[in-house]
């Protein structure tokens, strides 16, 4: 029986290192390899945090130099037509349109195309204009939203039915026997914020301020912040001003924080944007509940309160420190939410996300 040729991908990224797309996609890449999909993993630049399967290529370092810009895209180019892959997976965020009229004319070149859509705030993908937006997607393969209200939001602002959900996949039994690590875990109860530390999105501010309404240093109940970021000696100088530096603690970035996030009472997140968190999963993987606000878009589609955690509907700091409050002193209710975490997250599994990319992807 002649053996049929493996199914071929680019997965485009802007890095494997240090946000929650990059994690995505470096999951992404394992799981399409372990499915029989010959991948090649395009990075613009050389960070790599992550674990991944399939072959690596770096188009640049990491200098911004405009022509260095321009030289990358040629380097793409070459590569795309060099592979002649038969699918082509850009996640990165397109913020310019010049650039990605350039893109979908020279480098894609009418390739099967698949452009992600990691976040609900459209400006980070997509031109101030609708008629623009149209043009240069209307003919793309496929457009995939990491939510359903991304998809939802796309589909009602440019008209346009090209567009589905695929939600990001997770590795959860990988989770767990990361989870089982014991060193530089804190020896005080503490509560976790961990990602990219940027306050225009993640709203950090808003998390100190409710921390220092709530009763939480009272009861003795830390709030530890892992990750870095443009805004953290911002966030740090924000501790000394509220007078909380004994009680938030700050840890850099960690590729693997999930025995951090496992001896967390709950994990917490405030944005003011996102798309899908994978903080919310991964936390729920190793049995931690959630107290988040209900922004768009992520949050309203996977913790139920009283489940799994708290969803903040109105986003005040008196309300954010209240859910805080009764995770920690309800204690049955708590509980009620910590056993019903990994039962909730099991439709985000690599094994039941694979389906949605296998119905894709078809061989031809």
């Amino acid at each position: 029986m002649k053996e049929h040729k493996k199914v071929s991908v680019a997965i485009i990224v802007a890095s494997l290192g240090i946000g929650g797309a990059e994690r995505s996609s470096a999951i992404l890449s394992e799981m399409l390899v372990d499915h029989g999909y010959s991948v090649t993993i395009i990075s613009e630049f050389d960070t790599v945090a992550y674990s991944y399967k399939g072959e690596l290529l770096f188009l640049k370092g990491k200098t911004k130099w405009y022509w260095n810009k321009i030289t990358r895209l040629f380097r793409l180019r070459k590569l795309i037509k060099a592979g002649d892959y038969n699918y082509i997976i850009e996640t990165r965020s397109r913020k310019s349109s010049l650039k990605q009229v350039f893109m979908n004319t020279l480098v894609f070149n009418g390739a099967r195309t698949i452009f992600m859509i990691h976040n609900y705030n459209f400006r980070l993908y997509f031109p101030k204009y609708k008629w623009l937006t149209r043009f240069l997607y209307q003919n793309a393969y496929q457009l995939v939203g990491v939510s359903k209200a991304i998809v939802e939001k796309f589909s009602t602002t440019y008209g346009l039915d090209n567009c589905q959900c695929i939600y990001n996949a997770h590795d959860l039994a990988q989770y767990e026997r990361l989870s089982n690590a014991v060193d530089n875990i804190p020896d005080v109860p503490y509560i976790i914020s961990y990602g990219r530390i940027v306050d225009e999105s993640k709203d950090y501010s808003f998390l100190l301020q409710s921390y220092a309404k709530s009763d939480l240093k009272a009861l003795g109940v830390s709030l530890l912040i892992v990750g870095d970021g443009p805004d953290k000696e911002r966030l740090k100088q924000n501790v000394k001003e509220l007078e909380l530096e004994n009680w938030i603690l700050f840890k850099p970035f960690a590729a693997n924080p999930f025995a951090l996030v496992k001896h967390a009472l709950f994990t917490t997140l405030t944005s003011n944007y996102e798309g899908f968190p994978m903080v919310l999963v991964e936390s729920m993987a190793v049995g931690t509940p959630i107290v988040s606000v209900d922004c768009n878009s992520g949050p309203a589609e996977l913790i139920q309160t009283g489940r799994n955690g708290i969803l903040v509907k109105n986003k005040t700091h008196q309300e954010f420190a209240s859910a805080m409050n009764k995770m920690i002193l309800d204690k049955d209710f708590y509980y009620t939410c910590k056993e019903g975490t990994k039962q909730s997250i099991k439709i985000f599994s690599k094994e039941r996300i694979i389906e949605y990319w296998k119905n894709i992807l078809v061989r031809y």
